[in-house]
């Protein structure tokens, strides 16, 4: 249990760190929504795939039909959180977004609770609801009213990540990377005939390869092992990193400046994983101890 827990928390961290400078990547590559996703999508789909079959062998055929049924369902959560992810950004404010992705742990809590009957114990909630506050607090500056579907397509990526980390759990006798690629690949094939297809510089090709070839299928791979060691809340939770260190990145690149809210919800949300994290750890600890 404890080498479990540990595992799965480091490899999720490690997962949602490099994920951090991808928003930096999609603004510095400055392409349309479709065109970004099939590039995007195909190239790390790909990717996930090709360096499964490798780590697989002769068995990768074999792999691919044991994640069975649960497998198609991380593939089209997978390309639905792909896809909604992307158009939320085009159809509501970044702050919008921020603030429903915060609900990403608290909906994977309730469905860990009503699938897997999980017991999410006090500290954890504590933690959900002190890191959502936080983020809160980082995007209230600018949220904004009526932008209905932006926020629906927001909130349907915080339910499909939900999803994917819930059912990752569920069947984490499985290797679901495979599925993962699968899904992105899902998702570059539906948005490949609305796509404009400009012609990149050799600037814009660097950033997305080393987005799209390096960043993406490195930390969704992690992240999607992550829920096989931790438990889905808390894969979940940890992913909110990724939105106080992004704006980070964004800063120290192009200079804008993430804000006071950012500074103080960043703060909330660093302060609440650390705790809990320690929490953890020390739990995990005595249930060694217990054990020797």
């Amino acid at each position: 249990m404890s080498s479990d827990y540990r595992k799965g928390f480091w490899i999720t961290l490690v997962g949602v760190l490099i994920f951090t400078p991808d928003a930096l990547l999609i603004r510095l590559v400055g392409v349309e929504f479709f065109t970004l996703v099939v590039y995007r999508c195909t190239i790390a789909g790909l990717l996930m795939l090709v360096g499964y079959s490798l780590y697989c062998g002769r068995d990768f055929v074999r792999h691919m039909l044991m994640i069975g049924v649960w497998g198609l369902v991380v593939v089209v959560l997978e390309g639905a959180a792909s896809w909604t992810f992307y158009l939320a950004l085009e159809r509501t404010t970044v702050a919008n977004v921020l603030v429903i992705f915060a609900s990403t742990p608290l909906i994977a809590a309730l469905l860990t609770r009503i699938f897997l009957d999980d017991v999410i114990e006090r500290p954890t909630w504590l933690a959900i609801w002190s890191a959502g506050l936080g983020l809160v607090v980082v995007a209230s500056g600018g949220v904004i009213t009526g932008n209905w579907l932006g926020d629906l397509l927001a909130l349907i990526n915080a339910v499909a990540i939900a999803g994917v980390y819930t059912v990752v759990r569920r069947r984490r006798d499985l290797n679901m990377i495979p599925a993962a690629g699968f899904g992105l690949l899902l998702a570059a094939l539906v948005a490949y005939p609305f796509a404009q297809f400009p012609v990149l510089g050799v600037h814009q090709w660097l950033i997305l390869l080393i987005g799209a070839g390096v960043v993406l299928p490195v930390a969704l791979a992690l992240l999607t092992l992550g829920p096989r060691y931790l438990p889905a809340p808390e894969v979940a939770m940890l992913t909110l990193l990724e939105a106080i260190i992004g704006p980070v990145w964004v800063w120290l690149v192009i200079g804008e400046e993430p804000g006071i809210r950012t500074l103080l919800g960043g703060s909330v949300v660093v302060a609440a994983l650390f705790c809990h994290a320690l929490w953890r750890f020390k739990q995990t600890r005595q249930a060694v101890s217990s054990w020797s």
